[in-house]
């Protein structure tokens, strides 16, 4: 019996995809064969479901397609699924019909909105199939009514819904005939909405079945109109699964299936990319609209997928974004990179200088913010936050500490890499001074300066991103800490399991999920920092840890490369969250050379 959780994505340039599970059966809202983004430009609608599916060999029919109702299995097609697999950018089901065997394959195009459904065998069959569509947001789930939708028949079937999706869904099935019979289906459970507290039931329209006789049948379902998306060069498989072009430019999905763009996810992810291959144009692209957004020296947390608005909720965007243009110019050595945006990371700095946003303000040469949620810790529910981290944020000082050490080197005038040269050793000096504790660093800072004791990974941040940040017998405290309480062989734990406020498991209504979304819960982004702090002062430990992390290497070579947003805290780590995550998967493939280089020269 093939796996009834195991689930597959396909992505395209627009930010739409296909989805579902290699069961067949949709087990989330957000599963279906077409997700359309490329009309809307990023507002994600929902088209294409799934498919009832029925063969005919000789007299007697069997189905091939099974769906999950409220009270029932129905039909019984999981019955005849022998296999099924995700792999080079396609997924396949192998069914036994009486004897004979039927091939499913989807293809999903990446240029354009557009799937294939492709059946054969050796023998002669019939196939039977429905459309069943929803017309809808991917957030949400449809109910059924009276009917909106429109069918125009020609030499393909046309669906539209009257003051619903702006466009129109084209089912052509080669070969093969089109009966109308508008129905209903009611009452589909989607038992991963039941689990996250979502919306979990839903009724799909179907315009008519088609019938096709032979040894090969076709479905094509596209989107009209068809709209070209931004080129977008292709790179390191997986990296492009998560890269969008559309009217606004370039951008970096964070996760699929429900979230969009992000900066600190976008930031991340783009040296890493361009390491691997990827366009430049492309990353600067992308780090336009960020920094064409900035307010203040202060650059958005993402963009609205509704009407692509900037939104500002992060005080450590900015500082990401400062990050990556810094690590990008170590990698190419482009000056004319350099020269575009050296002027707003001399505005990022002046803006955490002259206060703005968040409450942010530099004191003692420290940097402190008073908003509760602003980093990248944001867990919240109805008003309460379950991590606010206000006052002095060890990572957020950090990435201060890295924006001055860069801009040290890179000013232009000599004069000012000597200022800023001598505001990162005062810097350097006050933070270990302020944050150094009995187990490496502490987490935050009150905003009078007074300890906290809660053993977190953000520490790692100030052992990774720039060597010498603190001395030696500090750094290796952090790595020797996280290793004690926080690695796991998926990522790191968000908080010790010793601290009284540990959650084990991220599972529950969403209030307890936001509760343990950063109290416990397992992140593989994580990585990035663990390995680089290993690499700048316990190298040694580099062969240990590409063994310990040899579960999520096998579950990324499982996914086609693609890496979970988070896991469980205890074992056995249930993967939970986004079922692919930029950053997860970009720390991944940035990291593993150095591991894998760890073993081989043993």
């Amino acid at each position: 019996m093939v796996e009834h959780s195991s689930e597959w994505l396909l992505t395209n340039a627009y930010g739409g995809y296909a989805s579902g599970t290699l069961s067949g059966i949709n087990t989330r809202s957000y599963h279906g064969l077409l997700n359309s983004a490329s009309i809307t430009g990023g507002d994600r609608f929902q088209l294409l479901n799934t498919l009832e599916e029925y063969v005919r060999i000789g007299s007697e029919v069997f189905a091939i397609s099974s769906h999950r109702y409220k009270d029932v299995t129905y039909p019984d097609g999981l019955t005849r699924l022998l296999a099924s697999e995700w792999s080079d950018g396609r997924v396949w089901w192998l069914y036994l019909v009486a004897g004979c065997h039927i091939l499913k394959e989807v293809e999903f195009s990446r240029e354009t909105e557009r799937i294939q459904v492709r059946y054969s065998s050796q023998n002669d069959f019939e196939l039977n199939l429905r459309p069943l569509l929803s017309f809808r947001s991917h957030h949400g789930t449809r109910q059924w009514g009276p009917s909106k939708f429109k069918t125009d028949r020609g030499e393909s079937v046309r669906v539209s819904e009257e003051g619903g999706w702006p466009g129109s869904l084209r089912l052509s099935f080669q070969g093969g005939v089109f009966t109308p019979n508008p129905v209903w289906y009611y009452n589909f459970l989607y038992e991963e909405e039941v689990e996250r507290g979502g919306n979990a039931i839903e009724d799909l329209y179907s315009p008519g079945e088609f019938t096709h006789s032979g040894k090969e049948a076709r479905l094509v379902a596209e989107v009209e109109p068809c709209i070209s998306p931004v080129e977008l060069r292709k790179t390191d498989f997986p990296l492009d699964y998560f890269l969008v072009g559309n009217s606004t430019g370039s951008l970096v999905v964070a996760g699929y299936h429900w979230f969009w763009d992000w900066c600190r996810d976008s930031m991340i992810f783009l040296p890493t990319y361009v390491q691997r291959g990827g366009d430049l144009k492309i990353a600067e692209s992308i780090l336009d609209r960020y920094f064409g957004a900035m307010e203040g020296g202060f650059i958005p947390t993402g963009f609205d997928e509704w009407k692509g608005r900037p939104y500002f909720t992060s005080v450590d965007s900015s500082l990401w974004a400062a990050n990556a243009v810094i690590a990008i110019q170590q990698l190419t050595g482009n000056q004319g990179f350099k020269g575009k945006y050296l002027p707003y990371l001399v505005k990022i700095l002046d803006g955490y200088n002259q206060g703005g946003k968040f409450g942010a303000t530099v004191k003692d040469h420290l940097l402190s913010h008073t908003t509760p949620g602003a980093t990248w810790m944001d867990g919240a529910f109805e008003g309460v936050y379950y991590t606010p981290r206000t006052g002095y944020a060890v990572e957020v000082n950090a990435l201060w500490g890295s924006l001055l050490a860069g801009l040290a080197k890179l000013e232009e005038t000599e004069k000012d890499r000597e200022a800023l040269g001598e505001e990162w050793l005062k810097f350097r000096g006050a933070f270990e001074r302020k944050f150094s504790s009995s187990f490496g660093l502490c987490d935050v800072l009150g905003l009078d300066q007074s300890a906290t004791p809660q053993i977190r990974p953000n520490m790692l941040f100030a052992t990774s991103l720039v060597d010498g940040m603190v001395s030696r017998e500090t750094a290796v405290k952090v790595i020797v800490t996280c290793r004690e309480h926080l690695l796991t062989s998926f990522g790191l734990r968000t908080l010790s399991p010793k601290d009284p406020g540990y959650k084990p498991v991220y599972t529950g209504s969403r209030k307890q999920r936001d509760a343990a979304y950063h109290n416990g819960t397992v992140w593989p982004w994580l990585i990035g920092a663990y390995v680089d702090s290993c690499a700048n002062y316990l190298p040694g430990e580099l062969q240990f840890a590409r063994r310990i992390f040899e579960p999520l290497y096998r579950l990324a070579s499982e996914n086609q490369g693609l890496v979970p947003e988070i896991f469980d805290g205890q074992s056995p780590h249930i993967s939970r969250g986004c079922i692919a995550q930029a950053w997860s998967t970009s720390e991944l493939m940035r990291v593993r050379p150095l591991l894998d280089r760890s073993v081989s020269e043993l």
